[in-house]
């Protein structure tokens, strides 16, 4: 369809000299999801309200209406564009991404296990990140559609502000979680909350600092009183916990008998000397250090057995699942029609590009819609609704197309409509 051949609204307004111009989007459905609030469990398989040949209408950037075709007035003076027989949907959130690292794109090892790829990347974690490369990752982002973003931070020196200059340069709202690595030093030391790698910067820039946030790297990497530190400093700054949990059949290994490859390549790193394994899962072991509830964003989750996502639900965390990057490096799949049953908040990221092809989320959902049989409904919830709430963004805006909200919104893959 196209603004020439396509019949008139309703009834045209006169023109309004004074107002700002209106822009009328039109498509062949629109799902706003408005009103709609973290989805759980039943609810995340609920129906999607649609408005078949609808319109956004939007004024400097907002949301003044969404309506079908057939009830709208406009103006002499709008600007109509009809972007055809498409699906239209609030703006996507990748909930996890190495911004940083996006140079190192086609340089690790896929398909042999995690271990071996962690062995591939490390030793390339010398070199500075490239403008370019992080601003070509950037701008991607927002061409999917994909305008919120959680982003890992702390990898690399000056990673922090290349990434947070790249994101607003293109549009995209960002929350930085800064992640503290190791037991001691040179990587990790006493001062709190902020890590080395990202301290400097954030004591320079008060504005940037509000957009982050300390993280932890995962349970075999960080010192278990850093990461709980780190997850008690983020409760009390009132901002989102994030680390990665249970991704690897290595890290379980490592955690509960203290050995594999895993802890074999972390001795040669930042293990130090005479580190014991705690003796259980990652799950019970993040239990036990308080990094669960509500605030915390975990990511991957694939090995958790089916009591164990029950008891993640009922913590209240959230979960983020990147089941591409988890097909490449050859760590399984996460058992995620339990999950959605579960009642846990489920949301999708990409991982970075050292271990996927590309930063489009929408590929996420693709990829469990194709495989899993996973229902569109639930998917365009995890990719939108449910990635606000886990990044705290929802009150800003994020995840919804309302009235008076920012007029972010992605194009749905065909697989992902009904």
């Amino acid at each position: 369809m196209n603004p020439e051949n396509t019949e008139s609204p309703a009834t045209e307004l006169p023109a309004d000299d004074s107002a700002d111009r209106l822009l009328a989007i039109r498509a062949r459905s629109i799902l706003t999801l408005a009103g709609e609030g973290p989805a759980r469990a039943a609810r995340l398989f609920a129906p999607l309200k649609k408005i078949d040949n609808g319109v956004l209408l939007v004024r400097d950037g907002l949301v003044e209406d969404v309506l079908p075709w057939s009830q709208v007035r406009l103006p002499a003076c709008a600007l109509v564009r009809d972007v055809g027989p498409v699906c239209l949907a609030p703006a996507c959130v990748n909930a996890h991404t190495h911004l940083e690292l996006s140079h190192l794109a086609e340089k690790t090892r896929w398909g042999r296990g995690f271990a071996e790829w962690l062995q591939s990347l490390v030793p390339l974690l010398g070199a500075a990140p490239q403008t370019d490369a992080v601003e070509n990752a950037c701008a991607s982002l927002a061409l999917y559609g994909t305008l919120y973003v959680g982003n890992i931070t702390g990898s690399l020196p000056g990673g922090t502000v290349l990434a947070d200059s790249a994101c607003n340069e293109a549009g995209l709202t960002v929350s930085h979680f800064c992640e503290w690595f190791g037991y001691d030093a040179p990587f990790a030391d006493n001062e709190r909350p902020w890590p080395p790698r990202c301290r400097q910067a954030l004591a320079d820039d008060p504005f940037l600092m509000a957009r982050c946030a300390p993280g932890g790297h995962a349970l075999y990497s960080t010192g278990p009183e850093i990461l709980a530190a780190a997850r008690q400093d983020c409760a009390r700054m009132g901002r989102v916990f994030s680390f990665h949990l249970a991704e690897s059949p290595e890290e379980t290994q490592m955690l509960t008998t203290g050995d594999g490859p895993l802890r074999a390549f972390y001795d040669k790193v930042v293990l130090p000397q005479g580190w014991e394994a705690p003796g259980m899962r990652p799950l019970a072991y993040a239990l036990k250090l308080g990094l669960l509830g509500p605030g915390t964003l975990a990511v991957h989750g694939v090995q958790l057995d089916a009591q164990e996502v029950e008891v993640l639900a009922a913590s209240g965390a959230a979960l983020c699942l990147c089941p591409r990057s988890n097909r490449n490096l050859g760590v399984g799949v996460a058992p995620v029609r339990e999950m959605m049953e579960s009642g846990a908040l489920l949301c999708l990221g990409t991982d970075g590009l050292t271990s996927n092809r590309d930063l489009d989320v929408r590929k996420e959902a693709v990829w469990l819609r194709e495989t899993l049989d996973v229902p569109p409904e639930a998917l365009v919830r995890m990719l939108t609704v449910n990635g606000a709430a886990a990044l705290n963004v929802l009150d800003c805006g994020a995840g919804r197309l309302e009235k008076g909200g920012p007029a972010d919104f992605c194009v749905l893959p065909e697989i992902l409509t009904y």
